[in-house]
């Protein structure tokens, strides 16, 4: 059973982005003036990105010899860029119009 738990703390963590952007949907789409074909872009391009940088990723993890271990160094920064980038995609605004905000929450998802 504690395993179960401790897989579910971890997948909650893989499961924050998609759910944010499904209870945020609204506000952008009604309030900010997205056009449903820009929120369809934006859920599909940042998983396509991750699809195609993944596999180079682990590669590169796969092959590092550190003094810190293979992977450690990355999750640092990983955690760094990640906590900065959700919370400043999250910045945007009405008077900016919906492309500005298309290509501003899109730059912040690809780095998320």
């Amino acid at each position: 059973m504690g395993q179960k738990i401790a897989f579910g703390f971890g997948m909650l963590a893989n499961q924050m982005f998609p759910a944010a952007l499904q209870i945020f949907m609204v506000i952008l789409v009604q309030d900010l003036g997205f056009p449903p074909f820009l929120w369809g872009l934006i859920f599909f391009l940042p998983r396509f990105l991750d699809a195609v940088t993944d596999p180079i990723m682990g590669f590169i993890s796969d092959n590092t010899k550190s003094k810190w271990g293979r992977r450690r160094q990355y999750i640092f920064v990983g955690a760094l860029i990640t906590g900065a980038s959700f919370i400043a995609m999250w910045q945007m605004y009405e008077v900016n119009g919906p492309i500005y905000n298309f290509w501003y929450f899109l730059s912040f998802s690809f780095l998320f």
